[in-house]
C-alpha cells in the first residue's frame, strides 16, 4: 500500500521519517481508477468543508484585531497602566506564534478534525471566561488559553484545505479562504468600537461563544472522519524546544523596543533562542519521527515559499502598524475614523486573493506571487509621498495598491507551499506556513519601531526651532516615511526568494537517516 501526497503522486509505506522522505507518481494506469466511496463523498462536499475552516480563520483573525480597539476601555475599567494593558494582545500573539508547528504536527498523529474541533472548543470557551474576567490577570490568562485554540484552529485550516482540493483547484480554494481573513482584519477594529460602544468590551469576547457553538456543530457535521496515522507519535521534546525557542525570539522582538535591543533581558532571550533552536535542529536530526522533517527544507518551494511569506507579512504590518499613528498623530483623525480610512487595503486583498488563487491554479504561482510582492513594495514606496494634507483619493489608491500585492502573493504562495510537500505532512507544512506569517507580522512590527524611534530624534533636529507639536507630528511623518522605505527594501529581497522558487510540483527528497544514540 503507498500513501498519496498533497501533489498527487504515491508515497512508499514505512514507518518513521522514511514514510515521509521520498514519493513518487503511481503509474499511468494506476491514475485512471474510480474515487472510492469515502474520496468520492469528501469531494461531493469539499466547498461546504472550505466554509468551516473560513469560518474559524474569520474566528481568529478577528479576533486578534477586534481586541485593540477596546484596549482603552480595558485598561480604565481595571485601572491599571499602559504597559500592563499590552499583555492583553501580547500574551495572546506570543502563545498562538509558539505553537502552531506543534499544532500542527499534532494534527499528522491525531488528525485534523479532532485537532480542529478541540480547539474550536477551547477558543470558544476561553472566550467566555474573557468576557467575565474579574481582573487583567485573569483576562491576560483567558488570554493565553484563547491563544492555545486560535493556534490550533489557525494551523489545521490551510491543512484541511490542501489535503480536500486537488492541485488543480487549490490556489482557488485558498483564495477564498484568505477572503475571510481579510474579512476578519477589515470588520475587526469597526466592529468592536460599535461593540465597546453600545456594550462594553466584554462583548467583544461573549459575541465569540454562539459564532463558535454554530461553528463547532457546522465543522463536526461537515468535516470528513479521519483514522489516526498507524504508528504515529508525538515528538514532545521537539514540540517543548521548538515552542520556548519561538516564544523567546517573539518575545524579544515584540518587547525589545521597550526594553532596549541591548538589554540583559533582549539578549538573554536572543541567546536562549538561538540556544534551543540549535538544540531543536540536533533533537529533530536524531528523532524517528521529529516535529518537522528538516529534508522538507531541501524542496525550493516550500523553503522559498517560507522565505517569502515572512517577507510579506514584514512589510505588510509596517503598514498596518504604523499607519494609525500617521493618521491619528500626524494628521489629526480619531481611531474609528483612522480604521475606517484603512478598510481599503484588507477588502482589495479580499476580492483580489480568489481570483490569483484560480490562476496560480492555472498559470503557477511564481510569477504571480513575485509580482504581487513587487506590487507591495511600490505600495509601501508611495506612502513615503503621502501629502501632509491629502485627500481621501490620495491615500485610497496607495492602500488599494499595498492591497492588491497583498492579495496577488497570499493564495499562490501558500499554495505552492503546502503543494510541494508529501500529504502525511500537511499538518506540519500548513502550521509552518503559519508560524512564518506570526513571525513576520512580529519582525514587521519590531523592525519598523526600531526605525521610527531611531530616526525621530533626527527628522526633530533637522527641524530645528523649539518641538512643538506640530514639529514633533512633522518629524514623525519622516520618520515613518524611512521606515516604509526599510520595508519596500525588505518586499524586494521577497521577490528574489519568490522567483528562485522553481516548479511547484512535488519534489523527490531522500531525508538523511537519524543517528542512532
Amino acid at each position: 500500500m503507498q500513501v498519496e501526497n498533497a501533489g498527487g503522486g504515491r508515497e512508499p509505506p514505512g514507518s518513521g521519517r522514511s514514510e515521509y522522505g521520498s514519493w513518487r507518481r503511481p503509474p499511468a494506469g494506476r491514475r485512471t481508477g474510480v474515487l472510492d466511496r469515502d474520496t468520492q463523498a469528501v469531494m461531493e462536499r469539499k466547498w461546504l468543508i472550505l466554509t468551516s475552516v473560513s469560518l474559524g480563520s474569520l474566528m481568529a483573525t478577528l479576533d486578534g484585531s477586534i481586541v485593540n480597539i477596546a484596549l482603552p476601555a480595558i485598561q480604565n475599567d481595571f485601572r491599571i497602566d499602559l504597559t500592563t494593558i499590552e499583555w492583553v494582545v501580547v500574551a495572546y500573539l506570543l502563545i498562538v506564534g509558539s505553537l502552531l508547528l506543534p499544532c500542527g504536527r499534532l494534527g499528522e498523529v491525531l488528525t485534523f478534525k479532532r485537532v480542529y474541533l478541540v480547539g474550536f472548543t477551547i477558543f470558544t470557551l476561553a472566550s467566555v471566561c474573557c468576557g467575565a474576567a474579574p481582573s487583567v490577570a485573569w483576562l491576560v490568562g483567558f488570554r493565553v488559553v484563547q491563544g492555545v485554540g486560535a493556534a490550533m484552529i489557525m494551523a489545521m485550516g490551510p491543512a484541511i484545505v490542501a489535503r480536500t482540493f486537488p492541485a488543480s483547484e487549490r490556489g482557488r480554494a485558498l483564495g477564498l479562504n484568505a477572503v475571510s481573513v481579510s474579512i476578519g482584519l477589515s470588520l475587526g477594529p469597526a466592529l468592536g468600537g460599535v461593540l465597546t460602544q453600545v456594550g462594553s468590551w466584554r462583548a467583544i469576547f461573549l459575541i465569540n461563544a454562539p459564532i463558535g457553538l454554530l461553528a463547532i456543530a457546522w465543522a463536526a457535521r461537515v468535516l470528513p472522519a479521519e483514522t489516526p496515522g498507524t504508528g504515529q507519535s508525538f515528538d514532545v521534546r521537539g514540540a517543548a524546544l521548538s515552542g520556548v525557542a519561538v516564544f523567546a525570539l517573539l518575545l524579544a522582538l515584540s518587547d525589545g523596543q521597550q526594553w532596549g535591543w541591548a538589554s540583559p533581558a533582549t539578549i538573554g532571550l536572543l541567546l536562549a533562542f538561538i540556544v534551543l533552536g540549535a538544540a531543536f535542529l540536533v533533537a529533530e536530526g536524531r528523532a524517528i519521527q521529529p516535529m518537522i522533517d528538516l529534508a522538507l527544507f531541501r524542496i525550493r518551494p516550500f523553503s522559498a515559499g517560507l522565505a517569502s511569506v515572512v517577507v510579506a507579512f514584514a512589510g505588510l504590518f509596517a503598514a498596518t502598524f504604523l499607519l494609525p499613528f500617521l493618521l491619528e498623530q500626524g494628521s489629526g483623525f480619531s481611531p474609528i475614523e483612522a480604521g475606517l480610512l484603512l478598510t481599503p487595503m484588507p477588502i482589495t486583498m479580499a476580492l483580489v486573493a480568489p481570483f490569483s488563487g484560480a490562476a496560480s491554479d492555472r498559470f503557477g504561482p511564481r510569477i504571480l506571487a513575485s509580482a504581487g510582492m513587487a506590487i507591495m513594495a511600490l505600495g509601501l514606496l508611495s506612502l513615503t509621498q503621502l501629502p501632509a494634507s491629502f485627500a481621501l483619493p490620495d491615500l485610497v489608491w496607495r492602500l488599494v495598491l499595498l492591497g492588491l500585492g497583498q492579495g496577488l502573493f497570499m493564495s499562490p504562495n501558500s499554495s505552492a507551499v503546502l503543494g510541494s510537500v508529501p500529504r502525511p505532512r500537511l499538518g506540519t507544512a500548513s502550521g509552518t506556513l503559519a508560524q512564518m506569517r506570526v513571525n513576520g507580522q512580529v519582525l514587521g512590527v519590531a523592525l519598523s519601531g526600531a526605525i521610527v524611534a531611531t530616526r525621530l530624534p533626527v527628522h526633530l533636529a533637522e527641524l530645528g526651532g523649539t518641538p512643538s507639536a506640530a514639529l514633533r507630528n512633522m518629524a514623525l511623518a519622516g520618520a515613518i516615511h524611512d521606515a516604509f522605505v526599510v520595508a519596500a527594501a525588505v518586499c524586494c529581497v521577497g521577490i528574489v526568494t519568490s522567483l528562485i522558487r522553481g516548479s511547484s510540483r512535488p519534489a523527490r527528497i531522500q531525508p538523511t537517516a537519524p543517528a542512532r544514540a
